[in-house]
């Protein structure tokens, strides 16, 4: 009964945050995600939260031993019926991503991700070198990734290759064109995988959000108030 519920209140909490709001730039929403059993599918934070506690952002929507894990580091933390969270991963980050892992003998699971339409600016070291670094946009929109219309700045360099981890689309980068490749967009809670060139080096990159508030809209997938 508590997994049929919280989706309804999730949704309930929607609207009551739209009734709330005093600026009409606020907008609220969520997405829904399917993962199946004895699976593994990527996760990033496309909303803007007071708590980044995995308790308060995922809640109670999972089931017995399932896995929450951070790609970069491997730090994990276990949903415990009639508990919660538990484990050395304790709170989200912004740009980070994760793995959720729905164990057997566990069903198909249906979550939400609820939050508010804000993106915030985050930095991360990507590795240099051939090495893979995972990574999400805080974003509820899709952000091209189309020749040199992309928000990693002048970092790339040729040869740089960017992974959807849950699709295998990549795109690559060149010098004097940009990006190219069947991946032309970052999408909302889709995480990614930055594969540097050999022989470059690491970089700090800090990305910070570029459309104003008032003219973003929420993903097919979500719902919205404004």
């Amino acid at each position: 009964m508590k997994k049929f519920i919280l989706p309804l209140l999730l949704i309930l909490t929607v609207g009551m945050l739209a009734a709330v709001e005093s600026e009409p730039s606020e907008v609220v929403g969520y997405f829904k995600k399917t993962i199946n059993e004895g699976s593994y599918q990527s996760l990033c934070l496309p909303f803007a939260y007071p708590s980044l506690s995995v308790n308060d952002v995922i809640g109670a929507q999972f089931n017995e031993g399932d896995i929450l894990m951070d790609i970069n580091t491997a730090i994990t933390t276990t949903f415990y019926e009639d508990y919660g969270w538990d484990g050395e991963l304790t709170d989200f980050n912004y740009g980070f991503a994760y793995y959720v892992n729905r164990v057997a003998p566990n069903g198909q699971n249906t979550y939400y991700i609820l939050g508010k339409v804000n993106p915030q600016s985050f930095t991360k070291t990507i590795y240099g070198n051939g090495s893979y670094t995972a990574f999400g946009l805080n974003e509820a929109t899709s952000v091209p990734l189309i020749a040199n219309d992309h928000p990693f700045g002048t970092h790339p360099s040729d040869g740089d290759t960017i992974f959807e981890i849950d699709t295998a689309r990549t795109t690559t980068y060149y010098d004097g064109y940009g990006w190219d490749g069947d991946l032309q967009e970052i999408l909302p809670l889709n995480g990614y995988y930055y594969n540097t060139a050999t022989g470059s080096n690491n970089f700090s990159w800090t990305y910070n959000p570029s459309r104003n508030l008032k003219d973003k809209s929420v993903s097919s997938g979500s719902k919205a108030i404004k």
